[in-house]
């Protein structure tokens, strides 16, 4: 397997109109948890309501797949609004080898976004705001070769955040999980190439 991109070389905070991000640290367990503990919030997400301890855990894994050299490479993270300086939300851009059936494995890498915001700031379009900085980061700077994104089709505004930031409808899974209601729910796999990326 080829090595994983160079995550050392980034730079933070990554600083947008009206954001910056950084990486979590342990100091913001309070800021996620008062977001992440929220039935509102955690509906579409595949953990359910966290506690401070849960969050903790978390972020402190986040930190750790974060370093160089980490077998299993994720950023997250906190997204701060820069008129208040509050931390928001927070985002992660997962990165894995690319898929091969070749008898050489590929040397590519392509990366999964995710991202949760608190209530108090949805609807402003930070979330397409920072969900197109992971873009930036995992495109120009660590050069993968794909990136894809998962909503639920009935997180009308988590597949509109997906559409306006340029990716594309790539699969509707019908039934594919079950839902925190006890209902099957359709899963919408979203998706960009590198050479489709308008940058």
């Amino acid at each position: 397997m080829a090595a994983a991109p160079d995550l050392s070389g980034l730079t933070w905070p990554r600083v947008t109109q009206r954001l910056a991000l950084r990486p979590l640290t342990l100091d913001d367990v309070d800021a996620v948890l008062a977001f992440r503990s929220l039935p509102e919030v955690v509906v579409h997400l595949s953990h359910d309501i966290l506690d401070r301890e849960q969050v903790r855990d978390r972020i402190a894994q986040r930190i750790e797949r974060g370093r160089p050299g980490a077998t299993e490479p994720l950023l997250g993270l906190a997204v701060e609004e820069l008129r208040t300086r509050r931390v928001v939300g927070d985002v992660m851009l997962r990165i894995e080898p690319c898929h091969s059936i070749a008898r050489t494995p590929s040397s590519e890498w392509e990366g999964t976004v995710g991202y949760a915001l608190h209530p108090e700031v949805q609807g402003r379009g930070l979330a397409a705001e920072a969900a197109a900085e992971l873009l930036v980061i995992g495109f120009r700077d660590l050069g993968l070769r794909r990136i894809t994104a998962d909503a639920y089709a009935d997180n009308i505004a988590s597949n509109r955040v997906l559409r306006r930031i340029g990716m594309r409808l790539e699969a509707t899974i019908r039934a594919k999980s079950l839902g925190k209601d006890g209902t099957w729910l359709d899963d919408n796999t979203w998706a960009l190439l590198r050479e489709e990326w308008a940058g």
